[in-house]
């Protein structure tokens, strides 16, 4: 029987998409019997002495962007400051998070490392070379870039320099941001969109929305509104709910709360006067979203891409919307998938106005169902079948 190849798979759990896409490798990649992969956070696993702002503020730097940039809205100054603090730390911290990173690989003996982070895979990379020569064959191990964002945000924050590594896109955006990069030629490859966990194939685009929407105790001939904000959950459904309450729709609503037990809890404490179901964390989210006619939420390229699998109506919170999302809001009002709200004044006005449409059947959206998951592991077969790093 021939020996599994072992692949690590690099992931933070600042947000909630860089742990489902490594949940997702790991998933798919295991099912085939050929592979098998270890996931690891480096910043609580390998170094969390290293953190920067941990020494600073007493929080690590994934609480920090979870529950104040996240949970608290602070997207703008407050997280490009932040975002300036990462940088720094990495840079300062270096030589010793190499160390770490290369000795973790040398116990550890993967045949590939897929980074789904972004800002460190210098860093990274450098530690694999590291260990590749430990090696008796050092082009035999391979590195990869999985991007979960939309597209780069700046230069080089998820596809450093050097021509160690692959990089896999699940979007045009970032195919092309990829393709642009000299020393990255011949090594992008593409996907059907964003990778999503498996489930989204089983809950394909040509689900019976009713019988979903009857599996879980939902009127069918009543719209459903999804309303996400990511794995970590954000106050500002708590206000938009409040929101709603006070001109209540003919409606009902599901709250998916994420990680944020204390705002499920909250939600629950509340008086709300239409049907509604309060979830916390769950690996069901495609249930709920196969059984919804209208997305809310902050503009995650995740959540956005399983709206978009679904094909629903979309409500993007721009005011939540962080730097690197933003690519993906104007994405999805520019093709017309979609549209955005500040305020809630507006954003009472912009569902008013798709809850009609949906009542009336009014422009349907069309699902743009989402293959990736179904794509990786003949990419990555290919990836190791190459002469090259």
């Amino acid at each position: 029987m021939t020996e599994r190849k072992h692949i690590s798979v690099i992931y933070t759990m600042a947000g909630g998409g860089h742990l489902k896409a490594a949940e997702s490798l790991k998933e798919v990649l295991e099912s085939t019997g050929r592979y098998r992969a270890t996931l690891v956070n480096p910043y609580v696993e390998l170094m969390p002495h290293l953190d920067l702002w941990k020494r600073i503020t007493k929080r690590t730097s994934e609480d920090i962007y979870n529950q104040t940039i996240i949970g608290e809205g602070k997207t703008g100054l407050f997280c490009l400051t932040y975002y300036a603090g990462i940088l720094l730390n990495f840079k300062l911290a270096y030589k010793e998070g190499r160390q770490r990173l290369g000795d973790y690989f040398k116990a550890q003996k993967p045949d590939m490392v897929i980074s789904v982070l972004p800002m460190l895979n210098r860093v990274i990379f450098d530690a694999v070379e590291d260990y590749r020569q430990t090696t008796g064959t050092p082009q035999s191990i391979k590195g990869a870039v999985l991007i979960t964002d939309w597209t780069e945000f700046g230069q080089h924050i998820w596809f450093p320099k050097g021509r160690d590594y692959h990089a896999i896109c699940g979007t045009d955006e970032s195919f092309k941001k990829a393709s642009a990069y000299k020393n990255l030629a011949g090594r992008v490859h593409p996907t059907q969109g964003i990778l999503l966990m498996p489930s989204f194939q089983d809950n394909s685009a040509a689900l019976d929305k009713q019988a979903a929407k009857q599996a879980l105790g939902l009127d069918p001939a009543m719209p459903v509104i999804c309303m996400l904000y990511g794995g970590q959950g954000s106050w500002r459904m708590k206000e938009l709910v409040e929101t709603m309450i006070a001109k209540p729709m003919q409606a009902q609503l599901l709250l998916l709360c994420g990680r944020n037990a204390a705002l499920a809890d909250t939600l629950r404490n509340m008086d709300i006067p239409f049907p509604h179901q309060i979830v916390g964390f769950t690996n069901e989210v495609a249930k709920y979203l196969g059984a919804s006619d209208i997305f809310v939420g902050k503009p995650g390229p995740g959540s956005v891409s399983e709206a978009l699998h679904f094909g629903q109506r979309m409500l993007l919170d721009r005011t939540m919307a962080l730097p690197q999302e933003m690519p993906v809001l104007k994405w999805v009002v520019k093709h017309g998938a979609g549209s955005a709200f500040k305020s809630r004044n507006s954003f009472l006005n912009a569902l008013a106005g798709l809850l009609d449409k949906t009542n009336r059947n009014q422009d349907p959206v069309k699902p743009r169902p989402n293959t990736a998951s179904r794509q990786i592991t003949s990419l990555i077969d290919g990836i190791f079948s190459s002469p090259d790093v």
